[in-house]
């Protein structure tokens, strides 16, 4: 595993020397204070400026939201005690206390190097980070519960200055609002529903704000921006454009990543044929096992399967699948490389702010003659 990531190193160090010094100028420059801070890929939130705030607006955080917006103000608190009928909370920056309800949060308080911040989360034993893991271990940061069963009690005695959550539903607002009835903000990150790997990393600009990082997150992004679009580039002069599978059945039906979704923009960034990429949808969609079987005939890689971790399980569901040109020719790989005893998966929590890395894992897969010498970080081959 030390092999490795000193590969991985010396491959991004190597390669994407320029878009590191990019880098560097960008965050040296001072955020100029306007009315709207312009995202480049994210659709999900937006935050503008004035002289004494910043306010971020975040966009129908759930599936099938429609016009829902919640308004977060961060720098002095106002004195007028406005709080936009409970949609908006006042947070003073830099916080230093946050509890965190996804692990995915984990990984963007660990682009901004703030990881000690971190009290509270949710799922502390799906979690790969080696230092939120010993501060677990130390009682540094403790697990508050899930969704209704959250520990009230609990968030009191840790006094955060932020709660960090996301939204599934509607229906999940009551836990969230007992949680700022209880006087502490809630901030609703929402990266899931982005369409673009990039869009998805630049939720970490709201992260900069509340954590008073704002021009040093910005020049993370543009280098990680830069490397990723390199890569694209890479794999965009290969005229062989493979057809990728993706997923696994779960009893008798496979959920199907649209040909709008993240997984599916990787895939062509990559340099690949996602076999669904014409479907009109961004989620993930449930279909027969018949009509994926014969499909999936024509897939030269099979993607992302699940929690299988060999070809003898996924066969093993469907006897069917050993014929499939993909399993035939071992060409199965599973985002699974980067995982703990519990199931917990850092392309879950950590992938979201290295989506470069992934592109990277994908090229090797699909091309590598374009990365001959890279050895595979979130992904694995299944034999």
């Amino acid at each position: 595993m030390v092999k490795s990531f000193v590969c991985i190193a010396i491959f991004t160090s190597l390669l994407f020397g320029s878009c590191r010094h990019r880098a560097e100028e960008i965050s040296g420059k001072q955020t100029a204070l306007s009315e709207n801070i312009p995202m480049k890929y994210a659709k999900g939130f937006e935050l503008s400026a004035s002289e004494d705030h910043y306010t971020i607006t975040v966009k129908n955080p759930w599936q099938k939201a429609e016009d829902v917006e919640y308004h977060y103000k961060v720098g002095k608190k106002t004195d007028n005690g406005d709080d936009n009928n409970g949609k908006e909370d006042i947070i003073q920056v830099p916080v230093k206390r946050v509890v965190c309800l996804s692990t995915t949060h984990i990984g963007f308080v660990g682009f901004l190097n703030e990881l000690n911040s971190v009290v509270g989360i949710s799922g502390a034993r799906y979690i790969t980070d080696t230092v939120i893991s010993n501060r677990i271990l130390a009682g540094k940061t403790v697990d508050v519960g899930y969704d209704e069963n959250i520990n009230f009690e609990l968030i009191v005695r840790l006094q955060p200055d932020v709660v960090l959550a996301y939204g599934v539903s509607g229906s999940e607002s009551g836990y969230l609002k007992k949680i700022r009835e209880l006087g502490f903000p809630v901030v609703l990150i929402a990266e899931y529903l982005e369409e673009n790997p990039l869009a998805k990393l630049e939720w970490a600009k709201v992260f900069g704000l509340l954590y008073n990082k704002f021009d040093e997150v910005s020049g993370k992004y543009d280098s990680v921006v830069c490397n990723y679009n390199n890569l694209k580039q890479k794999a965009s002069t290969s005229h062989n454009k493979p057809k990728v599978m993706l997923g696994l059945p779960w009893h008798g039906t496979w959920y199907i990543s649209g040909g709008e979704s993240y997984v599916a923009r990787l895939i062509s960034d990559a340099g690949g044929d996602y076999l669904w990429k014409d479907t009109k949808f961004r989620d993930s969609r449930p279909m027969g096992l018949e009509s994926i079987y014969t499909k999936a005939m024509e897939a030269d890689y099979w993607l992302n399967t699940g929690t299988a971790s060999s070809i003898s399980e996924i066969v093993s569901i469907d006897s069917r699948f050993r014929s499939l040109k993909s399993v035939e020719h071992k060409d199965v790989f599973n985002y699974n490389n980067l995982i703990n005893t519990s199931g917990g998966n850092a392309y879950f929590e950590k992938g979201v702010v290295e989506p470069d890395i992934i592109l990277a894992d994908l090229i090797a897969i699909l091309h590598p003659e374009i990365l001959p010498s890279r050895e595979l970080m979130y992904y694995k081959k299944l034999n």
